[in-house]
């Protein structure tokens, strides 16, 4: 069965844009690659992955999405935002919360709806993958999973500082440290033209944040990848309130639940490793 697999670092509102890459997962279980990372408003999104989908005709599509899919609160944080903005924070870095009084992003007209809408919704993690299925994940804490931590005095190191546009902290080294893990992680799976151009990225030296969502997009697209390949993957969160989907991590699933006992939270209600079922892939 082959599969679509899609990162995109999504726009976020409709005035925005964000990136987005794919690759075909085939039958035997290896890669093809279908183009490099671009960038999309919401609209064109849709479009492109539309396109790929009628001219490769996978018998699914799994598309990883870096903007929450489930909003159901008013105001303040979602559950996931309160549980890992813990192990976020601790290495340096910050998570925005997700609610409905952010219109441009999350209220009845935000873009994200539609585009959900038209590609079944936020999806279930533990059900077969039998079309379309849309799953929230979110870059920074894919790399905390990964390990991909800079050293610090703490002992669980810091997040690297690569977005551009932040002036103030952002640096060049950090930038190349993304770009050349990410760029490992797709050698190892023979997906060449994707390192080349993450090569080609890793040697700006003065990066933009279009350069950003495009590198983003491929962080979300590894997670697609992990998933595919039957690896442990966790899932923060639940269906009700929202939930965010990475790589399996010990260490940052001790995290987690060490949170949820801080927060009066039943650990296993709310952080829980999985593995696609085997229809998926």
């Amino acid at each position: 069965m082959n599969t679509l697999l899609v990162g995109f670092d999504s726009a976020w509102t409709s005035k925005n844009t964000g990136g987005l890459v794919a690759v075909l997962r085939l039958d035997n279980g290896t890669f093809r690659e279908i183009g490099l990372p671009h960038i999309v408003d919401y609209r064109e999104a849709e479009t492109v992955i539309r396109l790929w989908q009628a001219e490769h005709v996978p018998a699914a599509t799994i598309i990883l999405l870096d903007q929450p899919t489930i909003v159901n609160n008013a105001s303040g944080q979602r559950p996931v935002e309160n549980i890992a903005a813990s192990a976020v924070s601790l290495r340096y870095g910050g998570m925005q919360p997700a609610n409905r009084g952010r219109a441009e992003m999350f209220g009845a007209n935000a873009p994200v709806w539609s585009f959900l809408d038209r590609f079944g919704g936020a999806a279930d993690p533990f059900a077969a993958v039998e079309a379309t299925s849309v799953f929230e994940t979110y870059p920074v804490l894919a790399m905390i999973a990964l390990e991909w931590m800079l050293p610090d005095a703490r002992p669980a190191g810091r997040l690297p500082k690569y977005n551009p546009d932040r002036r103030s902290t952002f640096s060049v080294d950090d930038w190349k440290h993304v770009c050349d893990l990410a760029s490992d992680a797709y050698s190892r799976r023979g997906l060449l033209e994707i390192v080349h151009w993450l090569n080609g990225a890793a040697a700006i030296a003065r990066p933009h944040k279009r350069d950003q969502d495009a590198l983003d997009a491929c962080l979300c697209l590894l997670v697609a990848l992990e998933l595919v390949e039957g690896r442990d993957c966790l899932m923060v969160g639940d269906l009700d309130t929202g939930y965010i989907v990475v790589p399996g991590s010990a260490t940052l699933h001790a995290e987690l639940e060490a949170r949820c006992n801080q927060t009066g939270r039943k650990p296993s209600d709310w952080v829980r490793t999985f593995r696609l079922a085997p229809s998926a892939r």
